[in-house]
């Protein structure tokens, strides 16, 4: 097995994010510091990490527990249902623990009561005369909109990291680690190739690699070419800009409109829910493929270009 699927990602290994790398950083090292200082168990301040679907807050989190030495306890919003549910998930940390909450906003007003209550008397109330007293620990919220959160829930947090989408040199550093530290060999070419259809999102570029190796495999070598990047890309319908087949399917019944076309209709017609396409439409309208009005979703001029030059491929 290659040393390299061994190395263990730290804050030195994050490529892109400089600035909130940085802020971390430093919050890190100043709670080490008044640690050193203080008999008391600390825990590092709450964190709200702000981004794109697929930029890396899961990741990040991951991280700082490493960096920290501390539990990870991971819950997704969505599965938090009642005051319930949060208090059974706080009493289950130690002292320093991270509690890190994927897509935040997604709390109910009356969880997020519950939860900023928690890390603002560290206490749980379970009723008129039960009060469970808590050990410090730290909330990692990861959103993809922190106004959506309440504006009681938002003020709790004392650290801010906003992640942004990654430059193609990024992306191209990053599948480059990636591959290295699983041991595959990849042409610079094939890197270059992947990262451009990668649409700045580390997520997507590492199951893009992710494919392009098993295509390389299905040829019985272990070294990714630009030929296997075409081919994968031939095979799983992966247009130039990284669309696969749903989001292609979604501009052609923009185009097939006539004016815009609204999301219902556009959910209808995919057999998907508003919230799934709502997720990539963000892409959509960052790369200048489609345009929103209050009548519904149009194609621009580029998105009627991307669908021009992917028909004639």
């Amino acid at each position: 097995m290659d040393t390299n699927e061994q190395v263990v990602p730290t804050l030195d290994h994050v490529i892109g994010q400089k600035t909130a790398v940085a802020v971390l950083r430093t919050a890190i090292d100043s709670y080490f510091y008044d640690r050193s200082k203080s008999s008391k168990e600390l825990a590092l301040g709450h964190v709200l990490v702000t981004g794109p679907a697929g930029t890396g807050k899961t990741l990040l989190s991951e991280i700082v527990a490493r960096e920290l030495a501390c539990n990870l306890h991971i819950e997704l919003a969505q599965n938090i249902k009642s005051p319930e549910h949060v208090h059974g998930a706080l009493m289950m940390l130690e002292p320093g623990d991270i509690f890190f909450c994927d897509e935040i906003h997604e709390l109910l007003p009356a969880v997020q009561v519950t939860l900023y209550r928690a890390l603002e008397e560290r206490k749980l109330f379970l009723g008129k005369k039960h009060i469970v007293e808590l050990p410090p620990f730290c909330l990692i919220g990861a959103t993809t909109d922190e106004h959506l959160l309440t504006r009681s829930m938002r003020e709790r947090f004392r650290i801010h990291l906003r992640l942004t989408h990654y430059s193609d040199e990024e992306t191209f550093l990053l599948i480059q680690q990636r591959a290295r530290r699983l041991g595959w060999t990849i042409e610079d070419q094939a890197i270059r190739m992947l990262a451009q259809k990668s649409r700045g999102t580390p997520r997507l570029a590492v199951r893009l690699l992710e494919s392009a190796k098993r295509q390389a495999s299905s040829k019985s070598t272990d070294n990714i070419t630009a030929d296997h990047v075409v081919e994968m890309c031939d095979t799983e319908q992966i247009d130039s800009l990284g669309l696969d087949a749903v989001e292609q399917r979604y501009l052609q019944i923009l185009r097939e409109g006539e004016g815009a076309v609204r999301l219902n209709l556009i959910a209808t017609q995919m057999g998907l829910p508003r919230q799934s396409i709502e997720v990539f439409e963000s892409d959509f309208i960052r790369l200048g493929l489609i345009t929103k009005t209050e009548k519904g979703r149009m194609l621009t001029a580029k998105g009627h270009e991307h669908l021009a030059a992917s028909s004639s491929e």
